[in-house]
């Protein structure tokens, strides 16, 4: 049985909530090809978002969504463009194929078959590519489809374009969002110190895209979802918010260990929250200790104190606990944040997996 609550898949529309408001906004800027950035810290459900605006949206436009969370160099960014546009089109496949070769000056293609669902598809030949070839047959092929439909293009994990530097990625789009017409772009990202670097003043996507940051559900309508399923009370779903610190995807699997266990319990209260929450971590526990035993000594103890404290990390009083110099923590807490084991906004230090936190309080103190 499917459960209501998918934490670690992107939810059908049918298990879909609290977003409408989001929904409706990103519609209205897609209606006027207005280009989106729109950001979050991660585990909010930006992708999921997406995927459930692209599934109302998809008879309207051609809807193109990729992930570049993976990117390494600059050809693995225009790969992955030419292969999401060359998935968006649908249809029957030779004609799809004879369509895309008008499209494309370099570009191969070539059908495939998945053994698993007994269906066809088309994939974009890349390997010998060279970046520029790829961007010009991706964007040749782009405006050709905008021609004729409109055309949403999502970029998930946007902020992975920063960490190539011999390619500027930024400023070739903007020369090509130039030229575009019927054509949204969304940017997603969870990095917001980065993507504010991308979009600064002065930046080549300055002023290419309008803003939105995806707050957390609203606890209103995480209540009344939630009780068409289970038996809960306001009050519990309050504790879970707050104990989730409003991450969407932990307090999902919370009420989904709520929901498969809502049989063998008489009263779902707080402290049945407390046993589900300790279930979660000792499951996790074997993967958040290897995580950790990889930092070095210093390393170990900026978590250790960012996870106990979050505020005044630099103060002397703390600092004594662990032992810990001011250079040596500002050091390790850089490093910490350059693997993205944690976080920053407004300069502000924060693990961004809100498990791997409650573990390490739990575990680490």
């Amino acid at each position: 049985m499917q459960t209501p609550f998918p934490f670690e898949t992107i939810a059908p529309k049918e298990f879909f909530y609290g977003r409408e408001k989001e929904l409706s906004e990103l519609k209205t800027h897609i209606s006027n090809s207005t280009n989106i950035l729109l950001f979050s810290k991660r585990r909010m459900g930006k992708s999921t978002l997406i995927k459930n605006l692209f599934n109302e949206i998809e008879k309207d436009y051609v809807v193109i969504y990729i992930d570049i969370y993976n990117i390494i160099t600059a050809e693995d960014f225009g790969s992955l463009l030419l292969n999401g546009i060359t998935k968006s089109q649908k249809g029957d496949i030779k004609s799809i194929m004879l369509k895309l070769s008008q499209f494309f000056k370099k570009t191969k293609v070539e059908p495939t078959f998945d053994p698993q669902t007994g269906e066809m598809g088309i994939r974009a030949i890349t390997k010998s590519l060279s970046f520029d070839e790829l961007i010009e047959d991706s964007f040749n092929a782009l405006f050709k489809i905008a021609q004729t439909k409109n055309v949403v293009l999502a970029i998930d994990e946007f902020q992975q374009i920063a960490d190539i530097k011999d390619v500027k990625i930024d400023a070739i789009l903007r020369k090509y969002m130039q030229e575009a017409k019927n054509i949204s772009y969304i940017f997603l990202g969870s990095k917001r110190n980065i993507l504010n670097s991308l979009f600064a003043y002065k930046a080549p996507l300055y002023a290419m895209a309008t803003p939105i940051s995806l707050k957390p559900l609203d606890i209103e309508d995480i209540y009344n979802y939630a009780k068409k399923y289970i038996n809960i009370t306001k009050e519990t779903i309050e504790y879970i918010y707050e104990l989730s610190a409003g991450e969407t995807k932990l307090i999902q699997m919370i009420l989904h260990r709520i929901y498969i266990n809502k049989d063998d319990i008489e009263n779902i209260d707080i402290n049945f929250v407390d046993k589900i929450l300790q279930t979660i971590l000792i499951s996790k526990n074997d993967h958040y200790k290897a995580l950790f035993e990889v930092f070095s000594t210093n390393q170990k103890k900026a978590f250790k104190l960012l996870a106990k404290y979050s505020k005044e990390l630099f103060s002397e009083k703390i600092l004594r606990e662990e032992n810990i110099s001011r250079p040596s923590m500002q050091s390790s807490l850089n490093q910490l944040f350059s693997k993205e084991y944690i976080d920053k906004e407004d300069g502000v230090y924060f693990i961004p997996d809100r498990a791997f936190e409650l573990w390490a309080k739990k575990n680490l103190d």
